[in-house]
Formats: structure tokens, sequence, C-alpha cells
């Protein structure tokens, strides 16, 4: 067939990402044309009799080939949607997700005043951070990253949705970021996954995110001993963390690390499915 038309360049190429076990391989193939076309997916509904151009069809195969390889979505169009934010992603840092968002969500649900400090580990694309500093109000937000690569990714993606934020590269587990002054609050969603459960992942996930903002110990939960330990040195009396986990498996573990330190006002908050997702709690002194 030499003149594709819309309708059958989504239904062939849905075939072929279904065959690679892409999920939603449909839906797939309609963002990836959409995107090509500048057009959302209602508007390829009504332009399915619409030819495609040659050099179209070009990057569409390339976009189809990539996608039928596993790569992300995400990583193939070059951004996403976080809130009310539109980033750019790349493999320096884990593509934001849904239950990150919770996460900012509860956050604005504080009472988080004018001035306050706001520490985000583990800063990624940046997205937590960006979020927060532009939804609060005249707040001073500082993101951290092991990572030289996804620090640049962060500072792009706060100057493209114009929005302060200072970043800074810092290794949490061994030593404490350079401040002047402690944080009203600390934020994170850090590394979770036991390294032995590499293989449970999606093909999406595995290979394509970075290891080492996905992998830690045996047990996944280095990172939260670390906060427990160090939260007193950097939260101001009366403050607040919120740090995403994983799931279920983790639930208990990490609520009791941090009922062992004696933190105040423990919750477990669920993410969109139901399942617990992050742990707050309080620094009384």
């Amino acid at each position: 067939m030499t003149n594709w038309r819309v309708v059958d360049i989504i239904k062939t190429s849905a075939d072929f990402l279904e065959k690679k076990g892409v999920p939603d391989a449909r839906l797939d193939a309609e963002i990836l044309l959409g995107h090509i076309l500048n057009k959302n997916r209602l508007e390829l509904y009504l332009f399915f009799d619409r030819p495609m151009g040659k050099n179209e069809m070009d990057i569409y195969r390339d976009y189809i080939k990539r996608r039928g390889t596993r790569e992300p979505l995400q990583h193939i169009v070059g951004e996403t949607g976080f809130m009310n934010l539109t980033l750019k992603t790349t493999s320096a840092a884990l593509i934001p997700r849904p239950e990150t968002e919770v996460l900012v969500e509860r956050v604005l649900t504080l009472n988080v005043k004018p001035g306050a400090r706001i520490l985000d580990i583990g800063t990624g694309s940046g997205c937590i951070a960006i979020a927060l500093a532009q939804s609060l109000v005249d707040v001073n937000v500082l993101g951290i990253d092991i990572s030289r690569e996804a620090l640049v990714l962060a500072r792009e993606n706060a100057a493209r949705n114009d929005t302060e934020v200072v970043f800074q590269e810092t290794d949490i587990l061994t030593s404490l970021p350079k401040i002047d002054e402690r944080f009203n609050l600390v934020v994170s969603n850090p590394p979770y996954i036991a390294t032995r459960e590499r293989d449970q992942l999606q093909a999406e996930v595995a290979k394509f995110d970075p290891e080492i903002a996905l992998f830690v110990g045996d047990d996944g939960l280095s990172f939260y001993h670390r906060f427990a330990d160090i939260l007193p040195d950097i939260l101001l009396p009366g403050g607040q963390f919120l740090f995403e986990f994983g799931g279920s498996p983790q639930e208990s573990s990490v609520l009791n690390i941090f009922m062992e330190k004696g933190f105040h006002d423990l919750e477990i908050i669920q993410d969109y499915n139901g399942d617990p997702r992050i742990i707050a709690g309080k620094y009384l002194p």
C-alpha cells in the first residue's frame, strides 16, 4: 500500500505493537501519530481518511519501531505531563508518574506558609520540586540528586516552566546537602526497588529508566533508614516529611522505621489505585 491513510496506519501499527507485547498498543499508536500530526486523539478520529505524507510516514515508522523495542512513549515524544506542567523526559531520570502526583497534591493541602523552605531529595526530572515551587506562594525549594545528568534535566525543566528552583549535586546516603537553614518540609520519591526484583519490572522500566533511580540494596529500604536518621538534622522542629515507597510489600517496614525513631503524626497515604504509596509524618523533638 502506497497511499497510507490515518485509519490504516493506526490499525497496522497497533497490531505490530501488540505483537511486541506493548501495553495499550492502539492508544500508543494514536498518541505517537497525533504527536507527528499535531493533533489530539479526538482530532485523529475526525481525519481518519487523511493521507499520510512520506516524511510523516518515515518519522512515524521510526517512532513505532522504537516503541516496539519497549522504549517508553515519553522518551519518544520527548515530554510528559505532570500536574499542570509539561516536562522534558530523557533516560537521565525517571519518567514522572501519577503516583508521585499524589504526593504533590497532599503537600498542597498542608498549611505551607510563604517563605517555607522545601527539600526534594532525589529530584530526578525536577517534577516534585518544580510543581511545588510553582503551586505554593513564595517558597524556597532545593532539589538534590546524585546524578549530574538528572540535574541538567531538572534545571532545563525548571527553565521551560519558568519556575525558580535551586538544584544541588548531593549523595544523600553519604552526606547532607549544603544548607544555611533547616527545612520546613522534606519530600522524596527515592529508589525503593530491591535489586533482586529487577526481572519483575516492565521492559520500559528495566531497560530505559536509570538504574540508580530504581534499585537499592536487598530490601529497597536503605533510603528510609537514612531519612529517619538525618531528618532531625535537616528539618525544623514541627517540620513535615512525605516519602513515596513501594506499595503494600513495604508499608509495614517503612512505617516501623519512622515509628522506632519517634516521629509523630505518621500516616500512610494511598495512591489513585488505592494502594499504600506515601508515608507522611512530623518531626517533634
